[in-house]
């Protein structure tokens, strides 16, 4: 086998390894994003439950 047919192989056994792709943007941002999402929704269930007393 050349080194290019190795390189290949390598290359799909390295894609397939990693799992679904994320898009380029979206990487740097979503733990940032999902950290925003838990507090919003966490207070929401806050005010929902303070309406809920009231």
């Amino acid at each position: 086998m050349d080194l290019k047919t190795l390189n290949r192989i390598d290359k799909l056994r390295r894609l397939k390894s990693k799992g679904p792709a994320t898009p380029k943007w979206f990487k740097p941002y979503h733990m940032l994003f999902f950290a925003f999402l838990t507090i919003f929704i966490f207070g929401a269930f806050i005010k929902m439950l303070e309406n809920y007393h009231h």
